[in-house]
C-alpha cells in the first residue's frame, strides 16, 4: 500500500500559489488567503471560551519599562482577549486610563467580569474606526492575524498621540511575508517590516518556550 504524502502535496500547492501570486500582482494570493484565514469572530469566540478565565500577560512585560511611571495617560489595547494584559498594566500604572478592545464578545464579557476599573468594548479593527484618540495604542500579538498590517498601522497612527507599541512573532529572513496556509497567522515580521514609518525596533527576544518562537517588539510614533 502506497502512503499518501499530504504534507508534500500541501507544500507544493502553497509554492504554486506563491508563484502565481507574484505573477498576478497578488490577486491569486489574495483569493487563496481569504479562503484560508480562520480569524473570524466565531473562531475567536470559541477559542477564548476555551481558555478559562486567564490566558496570558507575559507579552506585555516590556511595557513596564516603556510607559511613564506615576503618570496620567490613556492607553487602548486592541486585541485584548480576556483582558489579562490590561489588568497587568492597570496594576502597574494605577493612574492611567486603560481600555481594552477585542473582536470577541466572549473575550470582552470575561474581561469585564474580572475588572471594574478598566473599560472594555467590542471592536472590529478592520471595519470600524477607533472612536477617539489615546496617548498609546498597543497591538500585542495581533498584527500577525491580519492579511495586511499596514492599513492597521495607518488607522492606529491617526488615533494615537504618543506611540503605537507592537509585539509579534519574529520571522527572521524571508523573501515573502505573506502566509498562504490555513491558520491564524497571516504575515511575517522582521527588522525591516516597518521601515517606512518612524519606527524603533525595541528588542528581539530569545525563543520563548511557552509559544515556541522569538518575538519582535516595535515602537512607532506619529
Amino acid at each position: 500500500m502506497v502512503s499518501s504524502d499530504k504534507p508534500g502535496i500541501y507544500r507544493k500547492a502553497v509554492n504554486l500559489i506563491k508563484r502565481l501570486d507574484q505573477l498576478t500582482g497578488n490577486r491569486v494570493g489574495d483569493l487563496a488567503r481569504s479562503l484560508t484565514n480562520v480569524n473570524t469572530k466565531k473562531y475567536w469566540d470559541r477559542y477564548l471560551n476555551s481558555r478559562g478565565d486567564f490566558w496570558r500577560d507575559f507579552p506585555y512585560q516590556f511595557l513596564l519599562e516603556e510607559l511613564p511611571k506615576n503618570a496620567l495617560f490613556s492607553l487602548l489595547d486592541i486585541g485584548c482577549a480576556l483582558g489579562d494584559g490590561c489588568r497587568m498594566l492597570k496594576k502597574n500604572f494605577p493612574q492611567a486610563a486603560i481600555t481594552g478592545a477585542d473582536l470577541s464578545e466572549s473575550g470582552i464579557q470575561k474581561a469585564r467580569a474580572k475588572s471594574s476599573d478598566i473599560e472594555y468594548f467590542v471592536f472590529d479593527l478592520l471595519n470600524q474606526e477607533i472612536p477617539k484618540k489615546y496617548d498609546y495604542i498597543t497591538l500585542i500579538h495581533i498584527l500577525e492575524h491580519f492579511d495586511d498590517p499596514y492599513p492597521i498601522i495607518d488607522k492606529c497612527l491617526k488615533a494615537v498621540n504618543r506611540a503605537v507599541y507592537i509585539s509579534t512573532p519574529y520571522g527572521g529572513d524571508f523573501d515573502n511575508p505573506r502566509l498562504y496556509w490555513k491558520g491564524e497567522h497571516r504575515y511575517l515580521f522582521n527588522e525591516h517590516t516597518f521601515a517606512k514609518y518612524k519606527c524603533q525596533v525595541l528588542r528581539i527576544t530569545e525563543r520563548i518556550e511557552a509559544v515556541g518562537t522569538k518575538h519582535i517588539v516595535y515602537k512607532i510614533t506619529p
